[in-house]
């Protein structure tokens, strides 16, 4: 399957007509990609296999539903905003959650510049993320509809992408515009899924995000978001788990699965 197939499918899949290169365009793009495809590390945290070709994201992604994390999605956006001419590159950052921190950088976004005009494009980071693509304007507050971002600079000289939380704006991640290439994706991607220690391999979460609609699972836990208001159920049962899988995530996987996360990472954190 080419690259120009996968975009052209893709766009399909998501019901979004080809435009031209606007923001109005990218912004239906994100959003519609954060609704439906789920943000999840089911695959890690079964031990599979999480190749990066473009391929395997289309079909792991958009044909099979399984959803994935920031690596396969915004590897997959990245691959489609190219083959649709738009002036692309990727960055590594660091999640550091609104502290003063060293980590490495383990989340992929995309760095897009239109019209002269730079924007980070991240349909991987679940919960928090943004609906729509954010400029890189520094202090500029965009209101998203739902949620308020804005980008500043650390007195490091770091990039801040921050989302306006309980009262004030919160560091989810730093970046800078260094050149970045796939290989160097690889280690972020290999800590990610494999490290012992790596948040992704020691806790099950999901995320779908609408409007105003929030779905997220973070192991015992189920929280649905919506208007502003958290509704929080706790999970405690394998069929309660399945059925969340399969109706609110969409996800096509068998009872056995929910029965192996339930009780690894769901009845593991409750004790």
């Amino acid at each position: 399957m080419t690259n120009s197939q996968i975009a052209q499918s893709y766009l399909a899949d998501l019901n979004i007509k080809e435009g031209s290169l606007e923001i109005v365009f990218l912004n239906e793009l994100q959003s519609k990609h954060i609704a439906q495809y789920s943000f999840n590390n089911i695959a890690v945290l079964l031990g599979q296999e999480l190749p990066l070709d473009a391929e395997s994201l289309f079909n792991k992604i958009v044909e099979r539903r399984r959803g994935g994390y920031c690596f396969e999605h915004n590897k997959l956006v990245f691959t489609v905003l190219s083959e649709l001419n738009f002036d692309v590159r990727l960055l590594l950052s660091k999640v550091i959650y609104n502290q003063c921190v060293e980590v490495a950088r383990t989340h992929r976004v995309t760095l897009l510049t239109l019209a002269g005009e730079d924007y980070i494009v991240d349909a991987g980071f679940g919960h928090l993320g943004a609906r729509f693509p954010v400029k890189i304007e520094l202090g500029l507050i965009q209101d998203q509809g739902d949620a308020q971002y804005r980008i500043i600079k650390s007195d490091k000289g770091d990039y801040c992408y921050q989302v306006f939380k309980d009262g004030d704006f919160f560091t989810l991640y730093t970046f800078d515009l260094h050149h970045y290439t796939e290989s160097d994706c690889l280690l972020g991607h290999f800590y990610s899924h494999k490290h012992p220690n790596a948040a992704f391999v020691n806790n099950l979460v999901i995320c779908r995000k609408l409007f105003n609609d929030i779905k997220s699972l973070r192991n015992n836990e189920f929280h649905h978001v919506k208007n502003g208001i958290t509704q929080t159920t706790k999970i405690t049962s394998i069929e309660q788990l399945h059925q969340l899988l399969i109706d609110v995530y969409q996800l096509d996987l068998d009872i056995a699965i929910s029965e192996f996360l339930f009780h690894k990472f769901v009845t593991a954190k409750t004790a």
